[in-house]
Parts: structure tokens; sequence; C-alpha cells
């Protein structure tokens, strides 16, 4: 039974001219209901009411036709103003030669008087042309958010869809150096790296993902890149606090720890390092990544340098566009990263 009727709001939701049909089938119980000379609804309370109804109705759709598009959307205030009033005033004229004359040779057999006076009308007029106005106004909002909501939605897929091909190609790069190299610790490392890329291509495909899922992976992947680098580099990463019903966009660190490996471990630095901090606190996560920085042409000069912080920073504006503080410090000899955010349950 609920299921039908969210089936039945549902049709009306999407048919306008469905909509348009009830809302005057509404508006003629209501109006007859008020108008009716007695207890019981004759033959001339149906006429008096649909009659009634024509100047109402010529107002609110030159109203809704022409005067908001054409002056209240573009801001024109006081014109729009100007011409309701016009338009209140001539459904009175209206009124008074609908009732006044016309409907008599329509309808001869019948006694109509024009009974109500300019601000009975006035006011009728006004009432219908405020809601309508509100409902349009508002059917209009409601429309641009959910357009806004769908753009929303484009963009981050299409920069989901960036990040994920540059997470393979820094990966496939960490397994060609180790492959030329004949590691021992290949097959583990292949490993890891077919958990992460399971990860990243079947369970992120969501607005939002566990907190400890994503803090597990970090360390996967942390632990991934302890594997092809030397002893020399150090590396360091903590993770304090109760992450449990927590959950975070996914894929917003791992591109700041990618980075911090590519760019910290390389350019001939004698001590080159990592280092990893997150903390929950609160409902409030703190991310730090800071790393050495090489001073090789290939780590400062890359074609490709960035563009996964880059889509971060965009991600970041897209999901958590009041809700995230995010710094990026560029020294002479350290990179550091200190992003906080307002975690959602």
């Amino acid at each position: 039974m609920i299921r039908k009727l969210a089936d039945i709001i549902d049709k009306v939701g999407r048919n306008r001219v469905l909509q348009h049909i009830l809302f005057w089938a509404l508006s003629f119980l209501v109006l007859m209901n008020i108008l009716k000379v007695s207890a019981d609804i004759l033959p001339i309370d149906l006429i008096y009411t649909a009659f009634f109804h024509l100047p109402i109705f010529i107002a609110v759709y030159l109203n809704l036709q022409i005067l908001i598009p054409c002056f209240l959307e573009k801001r024109r205030f006081v014109f729009y103003g100007a011409l309701v009033a016009a338009t209140i005033t001539l459904g009175w004229l209206f009124y008074r030669f609908l009732f006044g004359s016309w409907i008599d040779f329509i309808f001869p057999g019948y006694y109509f008087v024009a009974y109500y006076n300019f601000w009975d009308i006035a006011l009728y007029l006004a009432v219908y042309i405020a809601t309508t106005s509100l409902i349009k106004l508002a059917r209009g909002w409601f429309r641009l958010k959910e357009i806004q909501k769908e753009k929303t939605l484009t963009e981050l897929k299409a920069l989901k869809s960036q990040v994920n091909p540059h997470f393979l190609f820094n990966s496939l790069n960490s397994i060609y150096s180790l492959a030329r190299k004949s590691s021992p610790v290949l097959p583990d490392v292949i490993l890891k790296l077919s958990s992460l890329m399971r990860y990243v291509i079947y369970e992120t495909d969501v607005e939002m993902i566990s907190l400890k899922k994503e803090i597990h992976i970090i360390r996967d992947y942390i632990e991934l890149q302890k594997l092809r680098s030397s002893d020399a580099v150090k590396i360091d990463f903590s993770a304090d606090g109760k992450f449990g019903g927590y959950k975070i966009a996914p894929l917003i660190f791992l591109p700041f720890i990618e980075n911090s490996f590519k760019h910290g471990i390389k350019g001939g630095v004698k001590e080159a390092f990592v280092s990893i901090k997150i903390e929950v606190t609160g409902g409030v996560i703190n991310f730090e990544v800071e790393n050495s920085k090489g001073k090789s042409a290939v780590v400062n000069d890359e074609k490709f340098r960035g563009i996964g912080i880059e889509n971060v920073k965009k991600r970041l504006e897209l999901v958590y566009p009041d809700s995230h503080v995010l710094n990026i410090s560029d020294a002479k000899e350290k990179f550091r990263v200190l992003l906080q955010l307002q975690l959602n349950l």
C-alpha cells in the first residue's frame, strides 16, 4: 500500500499537466464550498464557481508564463510589482464585466450578480498569484539543486577516474623497478598491489566509505612502499583515535601519501624520510604528511607531477566545501601537508 502510494506521488511529481489539473480541481472544490449560496450544492453554484475561476486562471498563467520569466527572474522587481498590480486590476475589471453582463447572455435562465467588490477580488487574485509563484519558484529551486547535485556527482566521478589510473600508473612503476632488480619481495608486492587495486577499482565508487577501511588500505600502501625502499629511508606512520563508525570520502589521503613517497625518497637526499600521521578527535580527523625533497630534474620537472593532489583539492571543494582545512608547505628541503576534515557518521 505504501509502495503504491509512493509510486502515485512519484508519477504526479513527474507529470506537470497532471499537477496543474489536480491544483485546479482542488481549487474548484474549495471555492465551490466558499461561494455556494445554500447548504446544498446547486447547479448555479457549479456554474458560478467555474466562471469565478476565469479571471483567476488568466491572472495566474499570465504571471507564470510571462511576468515571472520576463521580469522577476531577471530581477526587474519594480516592473514585476507594477505589472502584478495591473494584472490584479484587469482581473477585477474582467470579473465585473463577466458577472455584470456577459454571463447573462450565456446562461439566460439564471440570475448572476458581481457580488464581490474590488478588494475582495484583489485578495483572491493576490493569494492565487502568490501561491502559484511560490510553487513555481520552489520547483525551480529544487530543480536547480538537483542539477547541481548531478553536476557534482559527474565531476566527482570524473576526478575519481583520473585518480585511479594515476594510482595504477605509479604502482606499476614500483613493480617495474622491482622486476628489473629481480627482487625476492616481488610476489609480496604483487599481492599487496592486487588488494589495493581491488579496493580502488571495486570499492571506492561510493560517496563515503568506512574510515577504518581507508586507513587499512593506507597501511597496506605504506607497507608496499617499504618493500621497495632502501633501509636508509626513514618511514614513519601512526594512526591514533577511534575510527569505528566514521565515514570518509574514498581516496582523499592516498594521493598525498603517493606524492610523499614519489618525491621524498628520490633525488639523492642523504637522509630521506616520509612521515605520516593520522589522528581522530571529536569527529575531526587531522592528517599530516611530511617528506624530504629531492633535487634531481627527474623529481622536480616531471610532466605529471601533482596531478593526484590537484584532483584531491577539487574533490575536497566538492565533498567538503565548508568542512575542511588544507595547508600545503613547500619549503626548500621539505614538503608538508596538513589536512583537517569534519567526519561523517
